[in-house]
């Protein structure tokens, strides 16, 4: 029995509901891709503030703060 433990690193700012979304995605395409039954995939979000995160060689993007304040 495989029993996946997937860890996801993002930045703060997401809601529950997003981070809940994401949660569903990551069982669902694990399950396709290795077959692992959903009730035994596992996943973990960390967030972390944009000034802790790199992202194509610059750090402190804030991608996800500027998605909010354009909304």
């Amino acid at each position: 029995m495989i029993m996946p433990f997937i860890q996801c690193d993002i930045e703060l700012g997401l809601s529950d509901e997003q981070k809940i979304e994401i949660v569903k995605r990551m069982v669902a395409v694990t399950n396709e891709a290795i077959g692992s039954s959903c009730e035994h995939i596992n996943v973990v979000i960390r967030e972390h503030p944009a000034a802790n995160i790199g992202e194509t060689g610059k750090a402190n993007l804030g991608l996800i703060s500027r998605q909010q304040q354009a909304a």
